[in-house]
Protein backbone atom coordinates (compact mmCIF):
# COMPACT_ATOMS: atom_id res chain seq x y z
CA UNK A 1 0.00 0.00 0.00
CA UNK A 2 1.27 3.45 -0.91
CA UNK A 3 2.83 5.61 1.91
CA UNK A 4 0.20 8.68 1.36
CA UNK A 5 -2.47 5.77 1.72
CA UNK A 6 -1.73 4.42 5.04
CA UNK A 7 -1.02 8.34 6.29
CA UNK A 8 -4.75 9.09 4.91
CA UNK A 9 -6.21 5.88 6.58
CA UNK A 10 -4.49 6.35 9.42
CA UNK A 11 -6.01 10.44 10.02
CA UNK A 12 -9.32 9.14 8.92
CA UNK A 13 -9.24 6.51 11.78
CA UNK A 14 -8.44 8.99 13.93
CA UNK A 15 -11.63 10.86 12.67
CA UNK A 16 -14.07 7.83 12.63
CA UNK A 17 -12.64 7.67 16.60
CA UNK A 18 -13.11 10.93 17.88
CA UNK A 19 -16.47 11.27 16.11
CA UNK A 20 -17.14 8.12 17.59
CA UNK A 21 -16.56 9.66 21.12
CA UNK A 22 -18.84 12.50 20.06
CA UNK A 23 -21.72 10.65 19.13
CA UNK A 24 -21.38 8.87 22.45
CA UNK A 25 -21.20 12.25 24.84
CA UNK A 26 -24.44 13.52 23.10
CA UNK A 27 -26.13 9.95 24.01
CA UNK A 28 -24.72 10.38 27.27
CA UNK A 29 -26.31 13.52 27.69
CA UNK A 30 -30.02 12.41 26.32
CA UNK A 31 -30.08 9.29 28.45
CA UNK A 32 -29.14 11.22 31.42
CA UNK A 33 -31.92 13.39 30.89
CA UNK A 34 -34.79 10.95 29.26
CA UNK A 35 -33.28 7.85 30.81
CA UNK A 36 -31.73 8.47 34.05
CA UNK A 37 -32.33 5.23 35.51
CA UNK A 38 -30.35 3.98 32.67
CA UNK A 39 -31.73 3.39 29.52
CA UNK A 40 -34.12 0.57 28.17
CA UNK A 41 -37.14 -0.44 26.12
CA UNK A 42 -39.94 0.65 25.68
CA UNK A 43 -38.37 3.93 24.27
CA UNK A 44 -40.16 7.16 25.27
CA UNK A 45 -42.80 7.52 22.07
CA UNK A 46 -42.29 10.72 19.92
CA UNK A 47 -45.00 12.41 21.65
CA UNK A 48 -43.40 12.38 25.05
CA UNK A 49 -40.01 14.23 23.83
CA UNK A 50 -39.64 17.97 23.46
CA UNK A 51 -40.36 18.91 20.20
CA UNK A 52 -37.55 21.18 19.76
CA UNK A 53 -35.19 18.44 20.96
CA UNK A 54 -36.54 15.77 19.17
CA UNK A 55 -35.89 17.93 15.46
CA UNK A 56 -32.40 18.85 16.51
CA UNK A 57 -31.32 15.10 17.08
CA UNK A 58 -32.80 14.05 13.36
CA UNK A 59 -31.67 17.05 12.01
CA UNK A 60 -28.03 15.70 14.32
CA UNK A 61 -28.12 12.12 12.86
CA UNK A 62 -28.48 13.33 8.70
CA UNK A 63 -25.48 16.11 9.60
CA UNK A 64 -23.62 13.00 11.21
CA UNK A 65 -24.03 11.34 7.59
CA UNK A 66 -23.16 14.03 5.40
CA UNK A 67 -20.49 14.81 8.17
CA UNK A 68 -18.75 11.21 6.92
CA UNK A 69 -19.89 11.81 3.52
CA UNK A 70 -17.66 14.50 3.86
CA UNK A 71 -14.65 12.98 4.94
CA UNK A 72 -14.54 10.31 1.97
CA UNK A 73 -15.28 12.85 -0.41
CA UNK A 74 -11.58 14.72 1.04
CA UNK A 75 -9.90 11.68 1.84
CA UNK A 76 -10.64 9.97 -1.60
CA UNK A 77 -8.97 10.23 -5.30
CA UNK A 78 -11.54 9.12 -7.24
CA UNK A 79 -15.18 8.33 -7.22
CA UNK A 80 -14.55 4.35 -5.93
CA UNK A 81 -12.14 5.74 -3.47
CA UNK A 82 -14.18 8.11 -2.31
CA UNK A 83 -17.10 5.53 -1.05
CA UNK A 84 -14.53 3.35 0.22
CA UNK A 85 -13.22 5.99 2.55
CA UNK A 86 -16.69 6.87 3.39
CA UNK A 87 -17.47 3.26 4.50
CA UNK A 88 -14.07 3.21 6.64
CA UNK A 89 -14.99 6.37 8.58
CA UNK A 90 -18.72 5.04 9.10
CA UNK A 91 -17.04 2.46 10.45
CA UNK A 92 -14.91 3.75 12.18
CA UNK A 93 -17.26 5.93 13.89
CA UNK A 94 -19.90 3.42 14.57
CA UNK A 95 -17.87 1.13 16.48
CA UNK A 96 -15.66 3.70 18.59
CA UNK A 97 -19.27 5.11 19.40
CA UNK A 98 -20.14 1.88 21.23
CA UNK A 99 -16.47 1.80 22.71
CA UNK A 100 -17.00 4.94 24.36
CA UNK A 101 -20.28 3.89 25.56
CA UNK A 102 -19.15 1.61 27.65
CA UNK A 103 -16.00 3.68 28.26
CA UNK A 104 -18.61 6.03 29.78
CA UNK A 105 -21.71 4.26 31.23
CA UNK A 106 -20.64 0.42 31.26
CA UNK A 107 -23.00 -0.27 28.08
CA UNK A 108 -23.72 -1.86 26.69
CA UNK A 109 -23.55 -5.11 29.09
CA UNK A 110 -23.40 -7.56 26.02
CA UNK A 111 -23.29 -7.47 22.11
CA UNK A 112 -26.68 -8.59 22.58
CA UNK A 113 -28.20 -5.74 24.19
CA UNK A 114 -30.33 -3.78 22.40
CA UNK A 115 -30.00 -0.93 20.88
CA UNK A 116 -31.47 2.33 19.36
CA UNK A 117 -29.73 3.09 16.49
CA UNK A 118 -31.51 5.76 13.86
CA UNK A 119 -34.62 7.56 13.83
CA UNK A 120 -34.59 8.05 10.26
CA UNK A 121 -37.35 7.82 8.82
CA UNK A 122 -38.02 5.53 11.86
CA UNK A 123 -36.41 3.99 14.92
CA UNK A 124 -33.79 1.30 13.42
CA UNK A 125 -33.53 -1.28 16.65
CA UNK A 126 -31.65 -4.15 16.48
CA UNK A 127 -28.83 -5.82 19.17
CA UNK A 128 -25.40 -4.67 18.51
CA UNK A 129 -23.57 -6.93 17.14
CA UNK A 130 -25.87 -6.51 13.95
CA UNK A 131 -24.26 -2.19 13.43
CA UNK A 132 -21.00 -3.74 15.23
CA UNK A 133 -20.62 -6.48 12.20
CA UNK A 134 -21.53 -4.13 9.43
CA UNK A 135 -19.36 -1.63 10.71
CA UNK A 136 -16.24 -4.29 10.65
CA UNK A 137 -17.33 -5.20 6.99
CA UNK A 138 -17.28 -1.63 6.04
CA UNK A 139 -13.90 -1.47 7.24
CA UNK A 140 -12.55 -4.62 5.63
CA UNK A 141 -14.06 -3.74 2.29
CA UNK A 142 -13.01 0.23 2.43
CA UNK A 143 -9.16 -1.44 3.23
CA UNK A 144 -9.22 -3.78 0.21
CA UNK A 145 -10.51 -1.34 -2.41
CA UNK A 146 -7.82 1.21 -1.46
CA UNK A 147 -5.25 -1.27 -1.64
CA UNK A 148 -6.51 -2.46 -5.29
CA UNK A 149 -6.64 1.17 -6.16
CA UNK A 150 -2.55 1.79 -4.96
CA UNK A 151 -2.28 -1.73 -6.99
CA UNK A 152 -3.50 -0.33 -10.15
CA UNK A 153 -6.54 -3.06 -9.79
CA UNK A 154 -9.53 -0.75 -9.42
CA UNK A 155 -12.57 -2.54 -8.96
CA UNK A 156 -15.39 -1.20 -11.37
CA UNK A 157 -18.77 -2.84 -10.45
CA UNK A 158 -21.52 -3.70 -12.85
CA UNK A 159 -24.24 -2.01 -12.94
CA UNK A 160 -25.70 -5.39 -12.00
CA UNK A 161 -23.00 -5.84 -9.23
CA UNK A 162 -23.83 -2.40 -8.35
CA UNK A 163 -27.63 -3.32 -7.75
CA UNK A 164 -27.60 -6.36 -5.81
CA UNK A 165 -24.80 -4.73 -3.23
CA UNK A 166 -27.63 -1.86 -3.12
CA UNK A 167 -30.31 -4.02 -2.53
CA UNK A 168 -28.11 -5.94 0.47
CA UNK A 169 -28.13 -2.42 1.76
CA UNK A 170 -31.40 -1.85 2.06
CA UNK A 171 -32.26 -5.60 3.02
CA UNK A 172 -30.11 -5.20 6.03
CA UNK A 173 -31.72 -1.35 6.60
CA UNK A 174 -35.45 -3.71 6.58
CA UNK A 175 -33.88 -5.86 9.48
CA UNK A 176 -32.95 -2.97 11.24
CA UNK A 177 -36.03 -0.72 10.75
CA UNK A 178 -38.55 -4.26 11.41
CA UNK A 179 -39.74 -3.43 15.15
CA UNK A 180 -39.73 0.06 14.06
CA UNK A 181 -43.48 0.52 14.53
CA UNK A 182 -43.55 -1.61 17.62
CA UNK A 183 -41.12 0.87 19.29
CA UNK A 184 -43.21 3.79 18.35
CA UNK A 185 -46.29 2.56 19.52
CA UNK A 186 -44.35 2.71 23.17
CA UNK A 187 -43.30 -1.45 22.79
CA UNK A 188 -40.30 -3.50 23.25
CA UNK A 189 -38.15 -5.21 20.53
CA UNK A 190 -39.38 -8.83 20.41
CA UNK A 191 -37.04 -10.21 18.23
CA UNK A 192 -34.18 -9.33 15.53
CA UNK A 193 -34.96 -11.07 11.97
CA UNK A 194 -31.76 -12.33 11.69
CA UNK A 195 -32.55 -14.27 8.44
CA UNK A 196 -33.22 -10.98 6.96
CA UNK A 197 -30.37 -9.27 7.75
CA UNK A 198 -27.43 -12.32 7.08
CA UNK A 199 -29.57 -11.98 3.59
CA UNK A 200 -28.36 -8.85 3.24
CA UNK A 201 -24.32 -9.10 4.57
CA UNK A 202 -24.61 -11.54 1.76
CA UNK A 203 -25.50 -9.78 -1.00
CA UNK A 204 -23.13 -7.12 -0.12
CA UNK A 205 -20.20 -9.85 0.75
CA UNK A 206 -20.60 -12.16 -1.98
CA UNK A 207 -20.22 -8.97 -4.56
CA UNK A 208 -17.95 -7.23 -3.53
CA UNK A 209 -15.58 -10.93 -3.70
CA UNK A 210 -17.30 -11.49 -6.81
CA UNK A 211 -16.14 -7.81 -8.25
CA UNK A 212 -12.47 -8.39 -6.64
CA UNK A 213 -11.98 -11.44 -8.51
CA UNK A 214 -12.99 -9.92 -11.62
CA UNK A 215 -10.70 -7.08 -11.19
CA UNK A 216 -7.60 -9.50 -10.29
CA UNK A 217 -8.48 -11.37 -13.23
CA UNK A 218 -8.44 -8.19 -15.24
CA UNK A 219 -5.32 -7.14 -14.04
CA UNK A 220 -3.24 -11.04 -14.32
CA UNK A 221 -4.71 -11.02 -17.94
Amino acid sequence: MRKDSVHRLVWVFVFGVTMGFFEAAVVVYLRKLYHPDGFKFPMLTYEAFDELLLVVEIVREAMSLLMLLAVGMVAGRRGLERFAYFLYVFGAWDIFYYVSLYLTLDWPASLATWDLLFLIPLPWVAPVWAPAMVALAFIVTSVVLVIHEDRGRPLRPTLREWSVAVLGGVVIVISFCWEGPRMMAGGIPQSFPWWIWLFGMVLGLATFARTARRANREASA
